[in-house]
């Protein structure tokens, strides 16, 4: 996971050639996207996309090595933007605690509206996870990464506890956070009982931070 010079978190994606600003890539990108949106990933070939771009299957091949390389493009740029944001929600807060909060009810209703109101790109992201892409583990990096941030600076202002190893605790707190944030297990419960859930978590991570 890096940071581009804007200050947004890009996500790493594999088989990807060509040059990266490249406008034929952002429009077969684009399309790949709404096709994705629309028909599902998994019914979606090359020679769909290159029908509906107008222009051959080896052109794309020139940019991508595969369909999986096109939909780790859009997996990265959906979860780039959404953690992007959801770091940025969470610096708006003043307090390490209020952080926490922040980020535990952010992460669930970014993923929320990200996976479960769009069934396809749900389908996307689920097989991004099934299938280990490099897109998916760097988005749980990029979870860790603010999770950590956040331990760390309650532990600078005195809100929370030194002694447990922070590799532990970080580790911890992002496995409490699966059923809100993993597509999967999120797909069972309803917003409202995501919500009391989460906030129950976080009540009981906060206490345990308690110096």
């Amino acid at each position: 996971m890096k940071q581009t010079s804007t200050d947004s978190i890009e996500l790493p994606s594999s088989g990807q050639r060509g040059p990266a600003e490249h406008d034929r890539r952002l429009q077969i990108l684009h399309v790949a996207n709404e096709q994705f949106r629309q028909f599902g990933y998994r019914k979606t070939t090359v020679a769909d996309l290159s029908k509906a771009i107008g222009i051959t299957t080896a052109y794309i091949y020139r940019f991508f090595d595969s369909k999986q390389a096109i939909g780790e493009a859009i997996v990265a740029m959906v979860l780039g933007e959404m953690d992007t944001e959801l770091r940025n929600l969470t610096a708006e807060q003043t307090t390490a605690t209020r952080k926490m909060r922040a980020f535990t009810q952010q992460a669930l209703l970014l993923s929320h509206a990200l996976f479960m109101n769009e069934s396809k790109l749900f389908e996307l992201v689920v097989v991004a996870v099934e299938e280990q892409w490099c897109t998916a583990a760097g988005h749980q990096s990029a979870l860790g990464e603010m999770i950590r941030a956040i331990v760390e600076a309650g532990r600078s202002s005195g809100e929370f506890e030194r002694k447990t190893p922070l590799d532990d605790v970080a580790l911890a707190i992002q496995e409490a956070l699966i059923p809100y944030t993993h597509p999967p297990a999120m797909e069972r419960r309803s917003l409202a009982e995501l919500e009391r859930g989460v906030t129950a978590v976080t009540d009981m991570i906060l206490r345990s931070l308690a110096p």
